[in-house]
């Protein structure tokens, strides 16, 4: 529309766009002398086709972000989505196995999208890049995961002050507890994420409802951190710090009461608690003698998906399948 203004202002023509009714196409109506009309028109039809460039790349710029997200790492350690033009501009290099001017706050840079790395024209700056896609059928890893660049089990130190940890430590202190806390980390582990998602899906279906998973607590020593890591929380340990509902793994709804029981300190006084999602399903009260959550009423086969120590307002829940469980931050304290 100030283009076609200008055209008004620097012509001898008079512009009027007709926007039609519902089933017409919008027209634009040009007066004013034969030279000046024909110029004005040969310039409309160039504005036209540039609106309708701009237009197919935005819409083409769109449809990849829905399937694929470059992001690169803020000074903080955050990782920053581009913005959709700059990520088909990276997806485009990528596929084509080239490098790329970019631009990030305003200052251009050489981006090469296979190494994920993007280093200033000046030289002096280096940002890495991650490329997330988001096009895994069935069980996708969350979008704000760390690029795993092949490997099955990451540790990612979340940034003191960002989103991330701010909410993962308002959970822990929202009933009053006051921890030091020295570090808390994401746990990125494909495999046992894929299978907790399977189990959940699995769940809603057998369940009928969506209202399976809680986040909860568990205190271990530094000597389990590498196996629940790697291989989720173990049933053969538990039992460890008492059974008292049923030999599975235990997880607390208050993070105090895991930090103060179970969390064992190291030499060097350092505590250390999971947060975990967990699904609880529909549950029922346990006892020390189950390794198995009991059957429902009219039918052995359909069982309870968690025990807990009462029905109603329940403080621990306990499962009994090893993929149940996700160690989703590792909170170490003192």
């Amino acid at each position: 529309m100030d283009e076609l203004k200008a055209l008004q202002r620097n012509l001898t023509v008079s512009i009027r766009l007709d926007r039609g009714q519902e089933d017409q196409e919008p027209r634009i109506h040009l007066e004013g002398l034969t030279r000046d009309v024909l110029t004005a028109e040969s310039d409309i039809r160039n504005i036209i086709r540039k609106v309708e460039r701009s237009e197919n790349l935005r819409n083409k710029a769109m449809m990849v972000r829905k399937q694929v997200e470059w992001k690169f790492q803020h000074q903080d350690g955050s990782m920053v989505s581009f913005d959709i033009h700059t990520n088909l501009q990276l997806e485009e290099a990528f596929e084509k196995n080239q490098s790329v001017k970019i631009k990030i706050k305003n200052e251009t840079f050489n981006a090469d999208p296979v190494i994920k790395r993007a280093i200033s024209t000046s030289g002096r700056k280096q940002i890495e890049l991650m490329r997330n896609d988001l096009r895994t059928p069935d069980n996708p890893l969350p979008q704000h995961w760390d690029d795993m660049k092949g490997s099955i089990l990451k540790r990612v130190p979340l940034t003191a002050g960002s989103q991330e940890y701010n909410d993962v430590l308002a959970d822990v202190t929202k009933n009053g507890l006051s921890l030091n806390i020295i570090e808390i980390e994401r746990i990125q582990n494909t495999t046992l994420w894929q299978s907790y998602q399977l189990l959940k899906k699995q769940m809603e279906v057998k369940n009928k409802h969506t209202n399976n998973e809680r986040l909860l607590y568990h205190g271990t020593g530094a000597n389990s951190i590498d196996l629940i890591n790697s291989k989720g929380f173990n049933r053969s340990y538990a039992g460890m710090h008492g059974a008292m509902y049923g030999k599975g793994s235990y997880f607390a709804v208050d993070p105090a009461y895991s930090a103060g029981n179970y969390a064992q300190p190291d030499n060097k006084g350092h505590k250390r608690m999971y947060q975990a999602r967990v699904l609880v399903g529909d549950y029922t009260p346990g006892r020390s003698n189950m390794i198995a959550p009991p059957a429902k009423s009219g039918n052995a086969a359909d069982l309870y998906d968690s025990v807990t120590d009462r029905p109603n307002n329940p403080s621990m829940f306990i499962v009994f399948n090893d993929i149940q469980a996700y160690p989703e931050y590792l909170i170490t304290f003192t």
